[in-house]
């Protein structure tokens, strides 16, 4: 049993490394976003929309959605046109999508995070995605405990 628990182990702290490595990367990516420069803004359309390749045959209310919010905002002396709500983009159910759409009505003043290097990469809500680091950390002290006990269980 000693061995196999090895084996068990060093696979979970692998994959826990796996993670972390992705984790850590998103974790640096976020916080570029939120050193972002903002600028004010003005929503020019928002509708809740269901893709055709997605949407449930017959059914109106099921399946995923999408909320397409078109908004203009100035920065370095020009006109600017974002259309992404958050990254990473999501789909959502009809009654979020609802929800998030009546957040940014037309004419509505708002607050756009831009890219100073590409003012086409803008957003309005900067979401964390390094959702999983914790999870990697303690998958990795996990499969070092049960690499570790394998071992000891191998030995004696």
């Amino acid at each position: 049993m000693g061995p196999n628990l090895a084996f068990i182990g060093v696979a979970i702290a692998i994959i826990g490394g796996g993670i972390f490595f992705q984790a850590r990367s998103a974790r640096k990516r976020d916080q570029m976003r939120q050193s972002w420069p903002k600028a004010k803004g003005t929503i020019t359309s928002s509708k809740v929309v269901q893709p055709q390749a997605l949407a449930a045959e017959g059914s109106k209310d099921s399946g995923p959605f999408d909320v397409s919010v078109q908004y203009e905002f100035r920065a370095g002396g020009q006109l600017h046109f974002g259309s992404s709500v958050s990254y990473p983009r999501y789909f959502y159910g009809k009654q979020e999508a609802d929800n998030i759409s009546s957040r940014y009505p037309a004419g509505a003043a708002v607050t756009v995070y831009y890219n100073p290097e590409d003012y086409r990469e803008c957003y309005l809500e900067i979401r964390n995605t390094a959702k999983y680091y914790r999870t990697s950390i303690a998958l990795i002290i996990l499969g070092g405990l049960v690499g570790l006990v394998g071992i000891i269980q191998s030995f004696g």
